[in-house]
Formats: structure tokens, sequence, C-alpha cells
């Protein structure tokens, strides 16, 4: 049997079996709701964006003002070509503080000084764990996600990079790129969503994937020849006859005779109760 007479095979086994698949499929989205429901822990978030900006203490652009206009114009324009060099250059360096934000050292200050603020005792690894870094595609701008299973947690934590993030970017890399808060961190106010449909949906996607390979397993290990057709094309000789299933006539024989048996007795038993009744009258 060639590769297309097996798909085909398989096709047609799965769509005789849609049934199968569907209640698999329920049967994923009752477990996802389940886990949902049981095994997922609201979190809250907060999130605080930066910008990067590059600083370069030799320009002194206050001085365009006083030169000639003919000078003025390429001063202007060597103003705009620098400052989209320093943006350039904050574009490139941002990775580079972004590994420093996640180093332990890093995240050992915030810790401290957080717990220092707030009387608390947090790990490193619960702040660290907490905290999501996400750069903004082709621009200098970065993105704080703060998520914990507390809502003043994510707060504090938040409220906390707004400080500590701008001081180490100033004591890094001799303070050529600085850091300024674009979007303060905002307390959460409802928990962030399960994702019921999600998860609901990817348990009925686990449930088709089980049925349909249980499906295909089966057909492909199914060595039965259930036609005439699959024997030609599996020996390749052609087929003459056929041969009736006699146990099966058989059985209908044998119902046949059960039934008129069963008749011949039911006529039987009227026949007798009126013999009985005339020997009676006489």
């Amino acid at each position: 049997m060639n590769i297309d007479a097996n798909v085909q095979k398989i096709l047609i086994s799965l769509l005789r079996r849609w049934k199968l698949l569907v209640v698999f499929a329920l049967i994923g989205v009752l477990a996802g709701y389940f886990y949902t429901s049981h095994f997922t822990t609201l979190t809250y978030t907060s999130n605080v964006k930066f910008l990067a900006y590059a600083v370069d203490g030799n320009d002194d652009i206050g001085e365009i003002n006083q030169v000639p206009s003919s000078s003025k114009d390429q001063n202007n324009e060597y103003v705009r070509t620098s400052n989209t060099s320093k943006m350039n250059y904050a574009m490139k360096m941002l990775p580079t503080y972004v590994e420093v934000m996640n180093t332990n050292e890093f995240m050992t200050k915030v810790t401290n000084a957080l717990n220092k603020r707030q009387n608390s005792n947090y790990t490193v690894s619960t702040i660290k764990n907490s905290i999501k870094i996400e750069l903004v595609e082709e621009t200098a701008i970065f993105n704080i996600v703060v998520t914990t299973t507390n809502a003043e947690l994510s707060y504090n934590i938040a409220q906390q990079l707004e400080t500590s993030i701008p001081q180490m970017m100033k004591q890094t890399n001799n303070s050529l790129v600085h850091a300024s808060v674009q979007d303060k961190a905002v307390k959460a106010a409802s928990a962030g969503s399960l994702g019921y449909p999600k998860k609901c949906a990817i348990g009925a996607a686990i449930g088709i994937v089980v049925a349909a390979a249980y499906v295909v397993l089966r057909t492909l290990f199914d060595v039965r020849i259930k036609s005439s057709d699959e024997l030609s094309d599996k020996y390749n000789i052609p087929v003459l006859g056929s041969i009736p299933n006699f146990s099966n006539a058989g059985n209908v024989q044998k119902s046949n005779s059960s039934v008129k048996a069963s008749a011949s007795t039911e006529t039987a038993s009227i026949e007798e109760p009126e013999s009985q009744q005339k020997g009676e009258d006489e």
C-alpha cells in the first residue's frame, strides 16, 4: 500500500471517529478549566517605563545662538546629528544595561533598599523572579514589569526600581547613558486574568491530538483485510469470487426455526383448553 493510500485511510478513519475527537476535546476543555481554577494563583502587576538617553558634557549648545546665521545653520545641523548619534548610542548600549540589571549584584542592592524602606525581609530570589525587563523595539525605551501574588508588593518593587535603575545607570559606563522615568508605577486595582479561554483551548487541542494519535496508530497497525479492494491492492492479484458467510446464514435459519417452534407451541397451548372443554361437555 503506497503513501497516498495510507494517508487516505487515515483521513477516512479520523472522519469516521469524529465523535471520539469531540469527546477528547471536551475532556481537554474540562481538564484545562479544572487546572486553572485549582492550580493557578492570582497575580498582580505593576509597570514602570524608562527612557535611556546618552549624555555628553562636552557639548555647549548654548553658544550656538552667539554665532553668525550662516554658521548657525551648520551648527543646527550638527546638533541634530549629535542628538541622533546620542540616541543611537543609547539604543546600542541598552541591552548591556539590561544585562547589568539582571545581575545578582544589582538585585541585591534593590532588595536591600526595599527591605530597608519597607522594614521587610524579602529575599533576592523573590525580587528577581518577579521582575521582567522588556525592550521596546527600535527605541531607547524599556519597560519593567513586576508581577507577584500581592498587589502592594508589586507596587513597592516597581517604586524602588524607579530610584535604583537611574542610579545604577549613572554609576555605570562613566555615566554616559542615563535613564528617566516616563511612566510611573501604578498599584494594581485587580488581579490579572487567569486565562480560562487560553488554557481551555490548549486543553482541547491536546485532547484532539491524543485522540487523533490513537486513531492513527490503530489504523496503521491494523493489518486486517476488510474488503476485496484491499486484498487486490495488497497482493496485486484479481479477486475471482467470494464465499458467503454460512455461519450467519445458519444463525438466521436457526432463528427462523426457533420462531416456528415457538409459534407451534403457542398453537398447541391454545388448542388444549378447547379439547378439554369438549370433554367436559360430553
